[in-house]
């Protein structure tokens, strides 16, 4: 598969498969099996692709990851939550070979200086023995902005290798994300990781769950777990119930932070399948929507990742959208917007289904809000177009208002940014009595014949290539320390609105 979208489309059926050990490679005692149902798979392109090096004295921004001292907890260390300290250090790409090395020759005394250690007894002593004794501190050149694919080669040698680029898979014809009108690094536009060993990324699922795909450059290898998108729930009522019940209590969006780490021998141990791969340099590793997914580095190297969506993508991007609305979490993307471009460009039958679902949701609440007497606002002709971009979030849950939205007053009616008294005074039509009665007016970006036109010049586009991806399970009820911590926000939010209910 030579050209992007092949590469995508390739990618995304290897992710369905389940993962692969390595030729010579074992798990060792204890580490979690390889399951049939995978969360992501490897991916070798035909030969090797072009990396533009970057030279060992160039500079980067590093992140320090510190972990404290663990408990051991049945012979094992005990899950733990990473702390980050961003832009700790300006760190040349030689000075971090040099401590990947000296942190090797301790961790590993009899390891040759310039191998990395074997993957088995790298995991060994990650999940065992890292920070067992003292605090833990790592450099991690993570999330800068780039690529070290070619770039703006059409002819010549390098033109194929640029196919495979990630920048070319996120805005592939085939992948929704070239929808969104804005850069966002890491989602739309590659970011690159320059680790060494023990730099990790923690438990967690991408974006809005849409898919991954990690293309390891150069250097040692990186040892990845994931759960089953099928096990989502069931690995986070572990995270929530059994790993981390009192720091939820405390921070219903501590998952979301992608700074825990829980060993996979906790998750087996209650039922929750962990696979587990070891991506070497010159392979891709494509996450599923909804797969929680973890790891860590054997020592320096290169990697490079971005995301990007498939049709069957659509269910999950849905589920995600109603649980960030339960959690207070503003998307990453304006789904809404999204799926208004995909129509009128026709993507996929897939795509104008959905936006059918969510036109007639918007119409009945429309009605809704109308029906209460709340007068209703022609937003300006520039604030209306399509290609303004993200639209302003609701107080309460954070949902990005594409569509419409009801706010107090009637300037600066693109953003509702003005802040008055108890805070923005901008909400969703699912949470517009939460604002004050005085006051409210309705603001549509497009009228409501608008949208069923747009939904009906859509309905003959075609379907996408046959999914590759089983329909999101159906969400079972929050893990019990979350659902304890949202309650009590919906206590200080119904405190919140009675106390902006009373007169001045």
């Amino acid at each position: 598969a030579a050209a992007a979208g092949a590469a995508a489309a390739g990618a995304a059926a290897a992710g369905a498969a389940a993962a692969s050990p390595v030729a010579g490679t074992a798990p060792p005692p204890g580490a979690p099996p390889l399951q049939e149902q995978s969360s992501y798979g490897r991916v070798l392109p035909p030969s090797d692709v072009s990396y533009s090096a970057i030279g060992e004295e160039t500079q980067f921004s590093a992140r320090l990851q510190r972990i404290g001292t663990r408990a051991e907890e049945s012979g094992h260390a005990a899950p733990f939550i990473c702390t980050f300290v961003s832009a700790y250090a300006s760190v040349a790409l030689g000075a971090l070979k040099k401590m990947d090395a000296e942190l090797r020759s301790e961790a590993f005394p009899g390891q040759p200086a310039e191998e990395p250690p074997a993957a088995e007894a790298a995991e060994r002593f990650f999940w065992e023995r890292l920070a067992s004794e003292s605090e833990a501190r790592v450099l991690y050149c993570s999330d800068v902005e780039g690529t070290a694919f070619p770039t703006g080669a059409r002819d010549g040698p390098t033109a194929r290798d640029a196919r495979w680029s990630l920048q070319q898979i996120a805005s592939h014809d085939a992948s929704l994300l070239r929808f969104v009108r804005y850069d966002i690094p890491g989602v739309n536009t590659p970011m690159l990781y320059f680790g060494m060993l023990f730099a990790m990324f923690c438990w967690h699922v991408e974006d809005s769950n849409m898919y991954s795909i990690s293309y390891l450059h150069e250097g040692a290898p990186k040892t990845w777990y994931g759960v089953s998108p099928r096990q989502a729930a069931a690995f986070e009522s572990v995270f929530a119930d059994a790993a981390f019940p009192r720091d939820v209590a405390a921070d219903p969006l501590l998952l979301q932070k992608k700074a825990s780490m829980i060993p996979p021998h906790m998750l087996t141990s209650r039922g929750v399948a962990v696979c587990r791969a070891v991506q070497q340099p010159g392979e891709f590793v494509v996450t599923l929507p909804q797969a929680y997914h973890a790891g860590f580095s054997l020592g320096f190297n290169a990697a490079e990742a971005v995301n990007f969506m498939l049709a069957d993508w659509l269910p999950y991007a849905l589920s995600a959208s109603e649980a960030y609305r339960t959690l207070g979490k503003e998307p990453a993307i304006d789904l809404e917007h999204l799926l208004l471009d995909a129509a009128e460009a026709r993507h996929s039958a897939e795509a104008a289904v959905r936006l059918k679902v969510l036109v007639d949701e918007e119409i009945r609440a429309r009605a809704s809000v109308r029906s209460r007497g709340v007068p209703e606002v022609r937003m300006h002709e520039s604030d209306r177009a399509v290609n303004v971009g993200r639209g302003p979030a609701c107080l309460r849950c954070g949902h990005t208002c594409h569509f419409s939205f009801v706010q107090i007053g009637t300037d600066r009616s693109r953003g509702g940014e003005k802040k008055g008294r108890g805070g923005r005074q901008l909400a969703c039509l699912r949470h517009f009595e939460e604002l004050p009665a005085e006051g409210r007016h309705l603001f549509v970006r497009h009228e409501d014949e608008v949208l069923r036109g747009i939904v009906a010049r859509s309905a003959d586009a075609k379907p996408a290539s046959r999914p590759m991806l089983d329909p999101p399970a159906k969400p079972g009820p929050l893990p019990q320390a979350m659902q304890r911590a949202i309650a009590e926000l919906d206590a200080q939010h119904k405190l919140k609105r009675q106390r902006r209910s009373k007169p001045s």
